[in-house]
C-alpha cells in the first residue's frame, strides 16, 4: 500500500495570505471606483472585459479580475517560497481571521464613507452634479 505524503503547513499559510491579498485587492479597487469613478470605472471595465456578459455588471468585473490576478500571482509565489516550510498555523489563521474581519468592517458603507470624508467627495460627476 502506498503511504500518503504529509503536506507542509506552509502551503496552508500561503493559501491564507494569498486569499486575503486577493480580497484586499478587490476592496481597494472598489474604494477607488467609489472615490474616483471617472478615472477608475473605464479602467475596471477594460480589465473585466474578458468575462462573459461583462457589460451587464459593469466595473465589478474589473474589481473581480484584480482580486483574481492578485490571488493567483501571490499564491504561486508564496506556494513556491513558503509552501516548502513547516510553520505554526495558529498565528497565520488568527491573522487571516483578524484581517478578514477588518476588511469586512472597512467595506461597511458607514465606515468607508467616514474614511473617505463622504459626503464631501470631490466633484466627480459629469455636468457638475454631485
Amino acid at each position: 500500500m502506498k503511504e500518503s505524503k504529509q503536506r507542509k503547513t506552509g502551503e496552508v499559510a500561503a493559501i491564507l495570505i494569498s486569499v486575503w491579498l486577493g480580497i484586499a485587492a478587490t476592496t481597494v479597487t472598489h474604494l477607488w471606483s467609489y472615490y474616483n469613478p471617472l478615472q477608475a470605472n473605464p479602467i475596471l471595465l477594460k480589465m473585466g472585459s474578458w468575462i462573459p456578459s461583462w457589460w451587464a455588471i459593469g466595473p465589478y468585473t474589473g474589481k473581480e479580475t484584480a482580486g483574481l490576478v492578485v490571488w493567483l500571482c501571490t499564491w504561486a509565489i508564496l506556494h513556491w517560497t513558503l509552501g516548502r516550510k513547516e510553520v505554526d498555523l495558529k498565528p497565520w489563521t488568527l491573522g487571516f481571521v483578524i484581517a478578514f474581519i477588518a476588511n469586512m468592517i472597512i467595506l461597511w458603507p458607514t465606515v468607508y464613507h467616514a474614511i473617505m470624508w463622504w459626503p464631501a467627495l470631490p466633484n466627480t460627476l459629469p455636468g457638475g452634479e454631485g
